[in-house]
């Protein structure tokens, strides 16, 4: 029987079984989903074929088909940094495009919100900065910690703080905009916040150990050090922020919590501080690209 012959339920056990034994090997679910098609289209006798576009094989198509309906969306995405804007007093989920080569990005294609609600924000030209500044902030945090420049990328203790940085404040993004007790996104937006600064303290040449010593959870004291090192880092913007922060040890502990928008603007900022380091270890800058430019307006 040729492959394009073979019935859709027959099929979906053959593709079920490469995944399978691909699973077993250890294999990522991200790397399978390259993986399997691949397989099953070699044992098929294909060797050369077109894997997208015009000429893609019907039997590809169908072995694609055929892996998906097996996975949720989620399960297969493959996506990069996620973030958060605050809408009133919702939290719309920013995720940023993998894009390769020049194109135009549209803000507002990659916003979680109803159509309504877009149409609304382009009527509040304070909302619409507000949205661009954290649209720009997410963008320069996915792409800039991906990107750091030499001598950083060289320094094993920056891309660890700043992966780590971007890794809290993906997971306090996603408990705001997943719908979940928004209480739980303090800690790791606090967290953010400190790795990333601290990884800007490792760009200046300090140590883990020296790190530690001098400063422990005293953001401020970093950030300060930071704006030595970097003159464009913008301390007072920053130290604005992290005055509005509480003190990471003692809310660890805290009974009371921040309110439903004090989370969100506190998510919010520590985006801002990130992706402000994002920046000085890249050449991200994502405001650059906005014609006609105009000022930062959020956090203020």
């Amino acid at each position: 029987m040729k492959p394009d012959d073979i019935p859709d339920e027959n099929l979906l056990y053959i593709v079920g079984q490469a995944d399978k034994e691909l699973f077993q090997t250890g294999m990522d679910i991200k790397r399978r989903l390259w993986e399997v098609p691949r397989l099953v289209m070699k044992r098929f006798g294909y060797l050369t074929y077109t894997i997208g576009g015009p000429g893609k094989p019907k039997i590809l198509e169908r072995i694609d088909r055929a892996f998906a309906s097996i996975y949720r969306k989620q399960d297969l995405a493959v996506g990069g940094h996620i973030g958060v804007f605050m809408y009133r007093d919702i939290f719309a989920r920013i995720a940023v495009p993998h894009v390769f080569g020049t194109v135009s990005i549209n803000p507002f294609e990659c916003i979680d919100l109803t159509p309504v609600q877009l149409r609304i924000i382009q009527s509040e030209p304070e909302e619409m900065e507000v949205l661009i500044d954290q649209f720009s902030d997410v963008a320069d945090i996915q792409y800039g910690t991906q990107e750091i420049k030499s001598p950083f990328t060289n320094i094993e203790l920056v891309v660890r703080f700043i992966g780590l940085a971007r890794l809290h404040l993906h997971s306090a993004s996603a408990v705001l905009t997943g719908g979940y007790d928004f209480r739980g996104a303090v800690q790791s937006s606090l967290l953010a916040t400190e790795l990333a600064l601290k990884a800007g303290a490792a760009a200046s040449g300090m140590s883990e150990e020296q790190i530690k010593e001098k400063f422990g959870h005293n953001v401020s004291g970093v950030a300060r050090l930071v704006a030595t090192y970097w003159p464009s880092f913008d301390f007072d913007r920053v130290t604005r922020v992290i005055a509005t922060q509480p003190k990471y040890v003692l809310n660890r502990y805290a009974a009371s919590q921040p309110e439903r928008r004090e989370v969100g603007h506190l998510v919010m900022g520590a985006q801002y501080i990130v992706s402000e380091v994002a920046r000085h270890l890249s050449d991200r800058d994502f405001r650059k690209d906005i014609h006609p430019p105009f000022a930062r307006q959020y956090p203020a």
